[in-house]
């Protein structure tokens, strides 16, 4: 089960301890994508965006039908302003899980971005109909933890 994980978020620990942890499972296992998933996500909270963005594309070519990396490939996409490339990973993870409301509230999030109100709206409401806590979801970043 994905876990949202936000920047209001308490965190445990430091990021960086879990970023190096990562790192060593990917060592071990350098083609795990949960494993590059997850260090993507340790690398975004500690504003490392562009590190990030190489965790889940490297998920992505070990994985190409794995959800979690497609939409927190978008999540960081849009956090460096490259909105029509995070609209296409939005539209990729949702091919691959079109239950998957993290990714809807994400394609939802972008397309207000990009300025499309009245599709943004359509594409949160999909997310209500699968979730009427959906809009929750999104407090500033839905990047999605593996377990």
């Amino acid at each position: 089960m994905p876990r949202l994980v936000t920047p209001e978020m308490p965190r445990k620990g430091d990021e960086r301890d879990a970023s190096r942890a990562y790192s060593d499972i990917i060592v071990e296992g350098p083609h795990d994508p949960a494993a590059l998933n997850n260090r993507g996500v340790a690398l975004e909270r500690q504003g490392r965006y562009e590190e990030a963005l190489a965790a889940f594309s490297a998920a992505i070519l070990s994985d190409n039908d794995d959800v979690y990396a497609w939409n927190n490939r978008a999540v960081i996409l849009a956090r460096l302003d490259r909105h029509q490339e995070a609209v296409l990973a939005c539209r990729q993870a949702l091919a691959i899980d079109r239950s998957c409301i993290f990714a809807w509230v994400t394609y939802g999030m972008v397309l207000g971005r990009l300025g499309n109100y009245q599709e943004a709206e359509q594409v949160l409401a999909v997310a209500e109909d699968l979730d009427p806590q959906a809009r929750s979801l999104y407090p500033g970043t839905l990047t999605m933890t593996r377990a």
